[in-house]
């Protein structure tokens, strides 16, 4: 008797929780863009906020988000499919 066999929904459920772990990771652990600095034009409505991008923190959310969705995709499959 064999165990379970190894299909790419198991590596996909895998790799999608490892993905969310990393993203989480990068997204929390990053450093903050400090705020503050604010330059306004004389005489305009337009106020100019430099660099308040913060890159890292965009970029680890969005990979654990993919990682969220790909290991629910395979998780829902995994959990409709018939036993042998």
């Amino acid at each position: 008797m064999t165990g379970p066999r190894q299909t790419w929904t198991h590596v996909a459920l895998w790799l999608g929780l490892v993905t969310t772990v990393v993203g989480t990771v990068v997204a929390v652990t990053h450093r903050r863009i400090p705020t503050g600095w604010f330059a306004y034009a004389p005489l305009t409505d337009y106020a100019f906020v430099a660099g308040t991008t913060n890159w890292p923190v965009v970029i680890g959310v969005t990979v654990a988000v993919t990682g969220a969705v790909v290991a629910a995709f395979a998780a829902g499959r995994l959990s409709v499919r018939r036993r042998r």
